[in-house]
């Protein structure tokens, strides 16, 4: 039976568009303590997932294998099918951005455990394409292209953040009082909360850290 969280919902602030507002309507205290309102299976998914789903950066000690292995653990573990779109969703854009920041650099299409997702194989497949063959799929790749080459890290960033906005909006209009609308709100909460704290200055230093991550094999390129 699908749980249905009526006065969790009512309790929750509208959320303005990321790009429009300069005010975070709720503190991330008075978010969890909503969010402890949820069933603990439910919880415990929406937890596990915003691990992979957050918009802040990847713990430095965490590897690109360790990061695909809680990709599979989430994607095996998670009941609900629309979170798991969205984990999907995030990662497939994780693994596009990393390819598209190799191909910036003249690398060759890569090997072995570099993304994670259903699209990894089919991106060294069609290296040769500028959209990986995959512009039908992800329309935003040619808009990501020329931020990436014009090193303009803030548009980028909020083309990505305005892409899983768009995707979650959809996800909580679909749910009324799901849990569905509760974890598109806490992750749209996130992304949020990421944007009002961006600098100009800190998103260039960070433009400039991917680019030479995605320069050395060893370095962790889903940070």
């Amino acid at each position: 039976m699908k749980r249905r969280y009526y006065q969790l919902v009512a309790s929750l602030p509208a959320l303005p568009d990321f790009r429009r507002t300069r005010v975070l309507p709720l503190s991330r205290l008075r978010l969890e303590e909503r969010l402890a309102l949820l069933h603990p299976d439910d919880l415990e998914e929406l937890t596990r997932a915003e691990r992979l789903v957050s918009w802040r950066r990847q713990p430095v000690g965490r590897t690109t294998g360790q990061i695909v292995a809680m990709y599979d653990e989430v994607m095996a573990s998670t009941e609900n099918r629309e979170l798991r779109n969205v984990v999907d969703f995030r990662m497939n854009m994780r693994t596009v951005m990393v390819a598209l920041r190799l191909k910036r650099q003249g690398k060759s299409a890569p090997r072995g455990l570099w993304g994670t997702g259903p699209f990894t194989r089919f991106v060294e497949s069609r290296w040769a394409d500028p959209e990986f063959g995959l512009g039908a799929v992800f329309p935003w790749i040619p808009e990501a292209k020329v931020f990436l080459d014009q090193g303009d890290a803030m548009e980028l960033e909020k083309l990505l953040m305005g892409q899983s906005w768009k995707k979650l909006s959809r996800i909580s209009d679909a749910h009324p009082f799901g849990f569905e609308q509760v974890f598109a709100f806490a992750y749209k909460w996130d992304i949020l909360h990421r944007w009002l704290s961006y600098d100009a200055e800190k998103a260039r230093e960070r433009f400039e850290e991917l680019i030479l991550e995605v320069t050395s094999d060893h370095q962790n390129l889903f940070a």
